[in-house]
Formats: C-alpha cells, structure tokens, sequence
C-alpha cells in the first residue's frame, strides 16, 4: 500500500468513525414564509441542505435566494402533489392524466399512483423539473420526493431512478449507510420543547452519517393561510422549527458533542 493510498484510507475511516449530521429543510418555492425560513435555518441554524420545488409559485425568489447563499446544498425535490387547500402548483409540462379540473398536481400521494396516470407524462414532468432547477440553480446535484410520489409504485420508482442515473443526480437516500431520524418532537409541541427534543436527539447521536427532515418557515400572514383539513396550524408549527434550528441551546449542543454538520451533496459525492 503506498503511503496515498494509506493516508486516504485513514481519511475515510475518520469519516466514518465521525458523528455526522445532516439537516434538511424541505419545500423551499412552495411559500414565500418558507423561503424565509429556510435561509435563516442556514444563516444561523444547523440546516446545510435544501429542497427545492420547482413548480413551486415562489421558484423565482427561491433561486435568487439560493444564488446569495451559496453554500447552501440544493436538491430538487421532485413534485407531482400539491395538498394545501389555498396554494397549489400546476405542472411545466401537459399532463391531463394527473392534474385536477383546474390544472393542479392532486394533493394525495395515491392519486399519483392510479392506474390511468400515464408513465410517460410523468416522466416528461420529471424531465422537465430536473432541467429547469438545474438551469435557475446550477449547483443543485441530487433528487428527493416531495410526499413520496415519484417513488410510490414500483414503475414510478423504476422511471425516477433511471432519471437520478441519466442526469447524474443521486436520490437523497442513496448515501450509503444513513440513519434516517424521525424529528425529534411531536406536531404540538411547543417551542421550547422542540428544542428540548433537538439537544437530546444530538446528545444521543452515535459515530456514523444521521440525516433528518422537516419544514422551517417563519410565521406570517401568509403563512397562516396554509392548511388543509386536519392540519391548519402550519406557520405556527413550522415557526416551531425554525426556532428550534437556530436555538442557542442546540448549537451547543453540536459543539459539546462534537457533531459534523453536513449535507446531503458532500455525502452522495464521498
């Protein structure tokens, strides 16, 4: 073994022995409160990598957004659902067999999965999303589902992972060996116990890559008319969040343990 090789050797065992975190902040171009958010999840939180949505109303801010942060980690969050009741995303291309009365993705995963839903629509759509993220974000380079919906049958998995090879965008679960962490809070709790929740679930974390989840954005007017039935208090909830992310408490608890924040592009690319 020549003394390279060795030195590279040791460097992924360091790697791997490290407490790695990665904290991911979803659906940044759906609302403009979660662009907010987002950027203030990484300007002064734990958060490293975002998802964007393409067909989201709010793309344009949110690619300028992600233009001034530029190390900010992007992927494209690849959406075929729009569940609010009060804001929805149409589709870039022509899919009549998806979208509703009114030209909208549908807002549940299952109808995505119906039998009349045409593969080869989706995947113009897919196509279409991937192409345009790269080009209002160049540095975006990976994929993710938003509500799980180009995964949810065995031929939309087929069609989006033959799309993650072709555009050299690897899925964000494909790091290998990842811990996937449910967030470390229930969806009433309060504030302060969301970070309670975080500083334990850290204290907690063992050698290895970890990765997490969830929806910063700030509390605004807005914001609060975000919902649908049986979940209509969004900005209060995810104004928890970010609360949580950017708490002093929480960054002390990531120095005290020693934990490498990360993002998912610096591990799908190791």
């Amino acid at each position: 073994m020549t003394r390279r090789t060795m030195m590279a050797s040791m460097c992924v065992a360091a790697a791997q022995a490290a407490t790695r975190l990665i904290v991911i902040g979803d659906d940044i171009g759906a609302v403009h409160a979660i662009g907010e958010g987002t950027i203030e999840a990484y300007q002064k939180g734990i958060m490293r990598s975002a998802n964007l949505i393409v067909p989201g109303p709010w793309l344009l801010e949110a690619a300028e957004q992600l233009k001034a942060n530029p190390g900010l980690d992007v992927g494209i969050h690849l959406a075929l659902t729009s569940e609010w009741d009060s804001v929805k995303w149409r589709p870039l291309t022509v899919m009549p067999s998806l979208v509703d009365g009114a030209g909208y993705f549908p807002p549940r995963t299952k109808d995505v999965a119906a039998p009349g839903v045409k593969l080869e629509e989706v995947e113009g759509e897919i196509r279409a999303q991937i192409e345009l993220g790269k080009k209002l974000v160049p540095r975006a380079s990976w994929l993710s589902t938003h509500m799980g919906a180009a995964t949810a049958t065995p031929r939309l998995r087929e069609l989006t992972l033959k799309l993650s090879a072709e555009y050299k965008m690897p899925m964000q679960d494909s790091i290998a060996g990842l811990n996937r962490l449910r967030a470390p809070y229930g969806p009433n709790d309060s504030k302060e116990q969301r970070v309670a929740g975080m500083v334990k679930m850290i204290e907690g974390l063992g050698p290895g890559i970890h990765a997490f989840v969830d929806h910063p954005a700030t509390d605004t007017a807005e914001m609060r008319r975000v919902g649908h039935e049986g979940y209509r208090n969004v900005a209060e909830q995810r104004a928890g969040i970010l609360y949580a992310w950017t708490h002093a408490d929480v960054h002390a608890a990531v120095k005290r343990k020693n934990v490498l924040l990360t993002s998912v592009g610096a591990e799908v690319a190791r």
